[in-house]
């Protein structure tokens, strides 16, 4: 076969792995939705990543709400009204919603099924208030998770995904170009780097970042399935990961990790379904963190509820 068909195929194939589409008889994984927030306005170079996932009892409704930054909403699971202050929509899962700072929300699910949303935000360092915070009955913070980012644009999309692993699947090799954070929903996700041999594990209640501009892979080494979410803060027009070729030649991995598990530098008050947060103190790049034992206790409400 001719050499450049050769190439053609085998860079056809890496792009076809990296981070999101399996190849060959492996087991696949699954993308339930991929909805972007185009050219978004940073609020400084230097800013929190917050996300959160809010479970919705059947019937239940979230008190009014005013932020005062944007918040960007994705439906899990289910399907939620939104309304965004005299405009009301249904909003099934898969599809997304951009609240504009200082609108009034209110969330409800009129179902007779659990409805879960994915909240993303951007914050000034630290801040706390238009955190995502249920503050009504049927309604559950099930998992809150934190990342400062530094030297942002400052215009940025923001990406919201949820992915499903089948137990054995691993992407292809890829680096992850753009910020992110990862909040873990289910079983155990690895992620592996080409020059370390030490792979970090994620699990159902945990955040993560991979670390960017080092390439890796990600897999799901385990018996059941695996699926988690992220929020990208993307530079417009930038690809957010890239295919690579595995090491060729005689290089041999390190035996040492590249560090501690990337989790982000915020706090990480996570609680499984039904938990409490487990009050801890977490270091991270040299800060310490205190997380205060509930989320409720560490966080204020989006803004003053409204009757």
């Amino acid at each position: 076969m001719n050499r450049s068909i050769v190439a053609t195929v085998t860079a056809l194939l890496f792009a076809m792995a990296a981070f999101g589409t399996a190849v060959g008889q492996q087991p696949p994984q699954q993308t339930s939705f991929n909805v972007p927030f185009r050219g978004v306005a940073a609020p400084g170079s230097t800013f929190d990543l917050v996300q959160g996932i809010i479970d919705f009892n059947a019937g239940a409704k979230a008190s009014t709400n005013t932020a005062s930054v944007p918040n960007y909403l994705t439906v899990l699971e289910g399907e939620l009204t939104v309304q965004i202050g005299d405009k009301s929509e249904s909003v099934a899962r898969g599809k997304g919603v951009a609240v504009p700072a200082g609108a009034a929300l209110t969330m409800s699910n009129t179902s007779t099924a659990r409805a879960r949303i994915f909240v993303s935000a951007l914050l000034p360092v630290g801040a706390v208030a238009s955190v995502p915070q249920p503050n009504s009955s049927g309604v559950t913070l099930v998992s809150l998770a934190r990342r400062t980012i530094s030297n942002a644009p400052a215009t940025v999309d923001i990406i919201q995904v949820s992915t499903q692993y089948d137990a054995g699947f691993k992407t292809g090799n890829h680096v992850m170009n753009e910020l992110h954070l990862f909040s873990m929903l289910s079983g155990a996700t690895d992620f592996g780097y080409l020059d370390h041999t030490a792979v970090d594990t994620f699990r159902a209640g945990q955040q993560a970042v991979m670390h960017e501009g080092m390439a890796g892979w990600m897999a799901n080494s385990g018996t059941e399935k695996s699926s988690f979410v992220l929020t990208w803060v993307a530079t417009p027009g930038k690809p957010l990961t890239s295919a690579v070729a595995a090491p060729t030649g005689a290089t041999t991995p390190a035996a040492v990790a590249p560090g501690a598990p990337r989790t982000g530098d915020g706090a990480m008050p996570i609680a499984q379904p039904g938990l409490a947060a487990p009050g801890s103190v977490l270091v991270s790049a040299g800060l310490a963190v205190l997380i205060c034992s509930a989320a409720g206790a560490l966080l204020y409400s989006w803004s003053r509820r409204s009757n």
